[in-house]
């Protein structure tokens, strides 16, 4: 029997959300009768290229672009040659092209998937007209569109989508085994990474992005330096530890006292270094690096925007600041570091909400015609 060929369309091949929600989709899949194609565009920075080959997936670059001619004409004959049974978009509003060629090449079941709240774009006139006509197309293409919350369906369909069968929600899976409270960690890690027993650490895990509002997170850490001579900042990210990243921290006059680490693959130890989590954004999907640390069970003190605080459980309401609100941020900081115990009351919460194995076999079914109407709650 022939095994089902999807393609899935990357914003990149960078360490991101939706490129590493891909990954763990495909490695989640690796024995349910897929033959999986990954593609992208933009060769930038494409250090996750060797991870989806190591777990099975055949790797292009094909893009559409943004309609110029010959990439259409080329993507259109990508998609005809490889006759693939499925697609999805992980690129939000800008799949509508990729999904509208795949309907005309009659790829059947086509996915388009929403994984940030809001735009990741400069909204100028001409990217608000793209904006549109790829959504227009977006709509006419996807047999299905798909978010992580329902804040992102909120701002780019209008509440309206709630009556249509072809949106659905599907949370993100995050591995709880992997991701979970481990207080042994918190002396050895600061051991390995150098930082004292008894300081504070203010810890941030995400790429160096605008969305991530690392200025804001800098804005805090430096405030907090001057009456807690003992608070230390660790970094962990796509970025982190790039020139430009570490000229900002000279800049906040915290480059002393930070840890720019950069990509890890050890994230789940890193979290157990930390006293709280600061986590600034000013636009998400669904963070599932917020996701991890309260599994872990770090305290943390989070931006109050649609994405995070649909995230969250309506007990740690309390621990959001409004976004870029540097004083508020301070506080809600300096609340989490005086209680260390506020957020093992949420974990069994978050495990339920973001189980890994169900949820992303609810996204796996939406490749199956038949299951596509069950499998989005």
């Amino acid at each position: 029997m022939r095994r089902r060929r999807i393609l899935v369309q990357l914003p990149s091949f960078d360490s991101g959300g939706a490129e590493n929600y891909a990954l763990r989709l495909i490695r989640h899949a690796a024995s349910a009768g897929h033959e999986w194609h990954v593609t992208s565009g933009n060769l930038r920075n494409a250090i996750l290229e060797d991870a989806f080959r190591e777990a099975g997936a055949e790797v292009h670059h094909a893009s559409p672009g943004f309609g110029h001619p010959r990439q259409v004409r080329s993507f259109s004959r990508f998609l005809r040659d490889h006759q693939f049974d499925a697609i999805t978009t992980l690129t939000g509003v800008f799949g509508g092209l990729a999904l509208s060629l795949a309907r005309r090449a009659g790829v059947p079941v086509r996915l388009g998937w929403h994984r940030r709240s809001t735009p990741a774009y400069a909204p100028t006139p001409g990217r608000r007209l793209h904006a549109r006509a790829s959504l227009a197309l977006l709509h006419w293409g996807a047999t299905r569109i798909l978010s992580n919350s329902r804040a992102a369906l909120d701002n780019h369909h209008g509440p309206g989508w709630v009556r249509s069968a072809k949106f659905g929600i599907i949370p993100n899976g995050v591995d709880a085994t992997r991701f979970r409270p481990r207080p042994e960690l918190k002396a050895q890690q600061r051991a390995q990474l150098g930082i004292p027993e008894d300081a504070q650490v203010i810890g941030h895990v995400g790429r160096l992005d605008p969305a991530k509002d690392h200025d804001t997170l800098l804005a805090v850490a430096a405030q907090l330096r001057r009456t807690h001579p003992k608070v230390r900042v660790l970094l962990a990210g796509s970025g982190t530890d790039s020139p430009e990243f570490l000229a900002r921290l000279d800049k906040a006059g915290l480059r002393d006292v930070a840890l720019p680490l950069g990509i890890r693959a050890d994230v789940d130890h890193l979290y157990h270094a930390m006293d709280v989590f600061l986590f600034p954004s000013v636009t998400e999907g669904q963070p599932n690096a917020l996701i991890e640390a309260m599994l872990c069970g770090v305290p943390i003190a989070a931006s109050d925007i649609p994405g995070i605080r649909e995230a969250l459980p309506s007990v740690l309401a309390q621990t959001l600041f409004p976004p870029r609100d540097v004083a508020a941020a301070r506080k809600r900081v300096e609340a989490a570091l005086s209680d260390p115990t506020s957020a093992t009351a949420s974990i069994d919460w978050v495990r339920q909400r973001y189980d890994m194995s169900r949820n992303l076999d609810l996204a796996l079914h939406t490749f199956e015609p038949t299951h596509a109407e069950a499998a989005c709650a």
